[in-house]
């Protein structure tokens, strides 16, 4: 006898989970080359999270079992939201969780409610154990309520949701809260309240960390209880509950506003183009068409995740989202200038970078280190380049290899947006007065990496930040960058050295970076 003869029944209308093509397949399916594809269709953010604690400490202890009661772990889950460590479950991500609610509630002859479209994992882990799936209609021994929705995005205030369990106090009501942070409020609050009401969260989405596998249920200390109970001894690995406890001590989720603001500008140009596009609270959109849209659009090398009412497309970056509008016959609206993003992990560091030349001067920076982030926060504005950069490091140690690696990978960050360096000012120069002090700076941003870097400090610390540091920063910013770079501060405020000197070199670059004619700005015709 087959082991699938042997396998447990199960119920009607189960079918596996089916992942979109990948990259490669879209690539050879269309004759594509592979960096052309862009994928849609998948819900997490464009860039990973970034770890806040050392890969190579939290990778120190893989010989060891993680502490199987996740501690620190639910300690930093509840205070996240707003509840006690006792509430919360933890799991191998969000489906991790449906599947245990699934295992715990549904057998075979039960029935669990599910209204579509939605997340297929409900349907999954339903049939799975046996149960039927069953409308919103009829009595259910559980219930599966995904808000945001997903795949449309569209959503119901929890007061409604809680009205709702407390009419159904027999039944299970599991709301899955994936996407609550871009836009949804929550229904954990009343899980102290509601023995029958679990609310699912996750770390896949908002924090970028999709590949940990990371989630949480948020229920009532008994149905809490009752499920670790029934849960696997440890499902999380050690490495990875280590960085998502520091994710939730600290939450960085400056990202989310930009999702949220792109995500608004694409429904309004999917919109005015004559789409149907539902209001969405979560970081992707759902068009509703009977269209082959999916597939004209793989074709483009476009994937984008397709359901028999329309197509779900996950917000991405601005220059990525106007290819998916173009391809729709949609209006763009401005299209975005130079920009690189650069991901950057050691086993001391890691972070992430975008840097936008043709900005405002706006920025989000986040490295740990005050004093760092105000230096760099001068040099996007003094630049008119806008700069998002998150950044984690072994601190504990000291901050030189964060400030170091920092300084490299927006040298690098510039290498990429200047492309071939045509068309460029090519040169600028800029003297900076900062109360008693003075700083001068001058690039060459065709290929001729040097850096001649002078920084008048008396002592050795401003705030949390060794200043003796930046003289090596700036070396290294200017290698990876590939240009010349001659930086000049002195005065009696080491403050104002260092806020002079960085300010300088933002005047310097915004001159240099602006255009300047074609080509390249050199008699020898090269970069």
């Amino acid at each position: 006898m087959s082991a699938r003869a042997r396998a447990t029944p199960v119920g009607d209308g189960f079918a596996p989970y089916v992942w979109s093509a990948d990259i490669d397949v879209v690539a050879a399916r269309h004759g594509l080359p592979r960096e052309t594809v862009l994928k849609f269709d998948q819900n997490t953010p464009p860039q990973p999270g970034v770890p806040q604690v050392p890969v190579a400490e939290s990778f120190a202890r893989l010989n060891e079992y993680p502490d199987g009661s996740y501690r620190e772990l639910r300690e930093a889950a509840a205070a996240y939201t707003g509840l006690t460590a006792d509430h919360v479950v933890v799991g191998a991500g969000a489906d991790d969780l449906i599947l245990l609610l699934a295992q715990v509630f549904l057998r075979a002859g039960a029935r669990a409610a599910i209204a579509p479209p939605t997340y297929p994992m409900y349907r999954i882990a339903t049939t799975l154990h046996g149960a039927a799936v069953v409308g919103f209609d009829e009595d259910a021994d559980l219930a599966w309520v995904c808000n945001p929705n997903n795949p449309t995005g569209s959503w119901v205030e929890p007061e409604e949701i809680v009205e709702r369990v407390r009419r159904a106090p027999e039944t299970i009501v599991v709301v899955d809260e994936a996407y609550v942070e871009y836009g949804a409020r929550s229904c954990g609050p009343w899980v102290d309240e509601l023995e029958n009401l679990v609310v699912l969260r996750t770390l896949s989405k908002a924090f970028g960390f999709a590949g940990l596998r990371v989630g949480y249920a948020l229920a009532h200390p008994a149905t809490a209880e009752l499920l670790t109970e029934r849960r696997a001894p440890a499902p999380i690995s050690g490495p990875a509950a280590a960085i998502a406890t520091a994710a939730l001590r600290t939450p960085r989720l400056g990202e989310v506003e930009a999702t949220v603001a792109e995500r608004e500008r694409i429904g309004e140009a999917l919109a005015a183009a004559g789409y149907d596009v539902t209001p969405s609270a979560a970081n992707f959109v759902f068009v509703r068409t009977d269209e082959p849209l999916a597939a004209r659009l793989e074709e483009q090398g476009i994937v984008v995740r397709s359901f028999a009412e329309g197509i779900r497309a996950t917000v991405r970056r601005p220059s990525e989202n106007d290819v998916l509008l173009v391809a729709l016959g949609a209006e763009a609206g401005i299209p975005v200038g130079r920009e690189a993003t650069l991901v950057r992990t050691t086993t001391e560091t890691a972070l992430r970078l975008t840097l936008g030349l043709d900005g405002t001067g706006r920025s989000r920076i986040e490295t740990g280190l005050g004093f760092l982030d105000h230096l760099l926060t001068l040099l996007s504005f003094h630049a008119g380049s806008d700069l998002e950069l998150e950044a984690g490091g072994d601190l504990a140690v000291d901050e030189h290899h964060l400030v170091e690696d920092v300084h490299a990978a927006l040298g690098g960050a510039l290498a990429q947006a200047l492309g071939a360096r045509e068309g460029i000012a090519r040169y600028g120069s800029a003297v900076v007065p900062m109360d008693e002090a003075r700083a001068t700076a001058a690039v060459d941003l065709v290929r001729r990496p040097h850096a001649e870097i002078a920084l008048g400090f008396g002592g050795d610390r401003v705030g949390s930040l060794s200043v003796s540091l930046l003289r090596h920063a700036l070396e290294r910013f200017a290698i990876e960058a590939g240009c010349t770079v001659h930086v000049d501060s002195a005065g009696d405020d080491d403050h104002h050295v260092a806020e002079a000197a960085y300010k300088a070199l933002g005047q310097a670059l915004r001159q240099a970076v602006a255009a300047g004619g074609d080509g390249i700005r050199s008699t020898k015709g090269a970069a």
